[in-house]
């Protein structure tokens, strides 16, 4: 049973103050900006939207793609709607921002995790920082730290 009692309340200031701070960052602004301009662009809009059609008919037959040449060529112009895509400006300007944000918000989260206990893994999700398997399941595996498990 959770009681209520001051410090419950500190907690949730404190993290109505990081949210607050977070949001006044400038890499989140700059991430905001970037995501307006994607979505604003009509041009970029309607080529996502192409290539969302055409992916979905591709799924759909993929499974024949042996049996039907035709299902080669809606791949073939699946991967050039995605290419069109991702050779946007705006779209690499947006994945860039992402990529940045994810980084700051991996910074704080280590950061609030080693309050708690300097053992605890952050698992960040950047690409190229460190990675622990999943854990396990049943008592006593559902948190994994740094050095041994007892």
């Amino acid at each position: 049973m959770l009681l209520n009692n001051n410090q419950l309340f500190e907690i949730e200031e404190a993290i109505d103050d990081v949210i607050k701070n977070f949001l006044e960052l400038e890499i989140v602004k700059s991430y905001q900006l970037a995501k307006n301009a994607v979505l604003s662009d009509n041009e970029l809009q309607s080529k996502i939207v192409r290539f969302q059609e055409i992916k979905s008919v591709y799924d759909d037959q993929k499974d024949y793609i042996a049996f039907r040449p035709e299902v080669k060529k809606i791949r073939r112009e699946m991967f050039q709607q995605k290419r069109a895509i991702d050779l946007n400006e705006k779209m690499i300007d947006l994945r860039r921002k992402e990529v940045d944000l994810q980084k700051t918000l991996a910074e704080i989260s280590q950061k609030i995790s080693s309050v708690v206990s300097g053992n605890i893994f952050v698992d960040t999700g950047l690409p190229l920082a460190s990675h622990k398997e999943h854990h396990g399941k049943g008592r006593g595996d559902s948190i994994k730290e740094r050095g041994d498990h007892v």
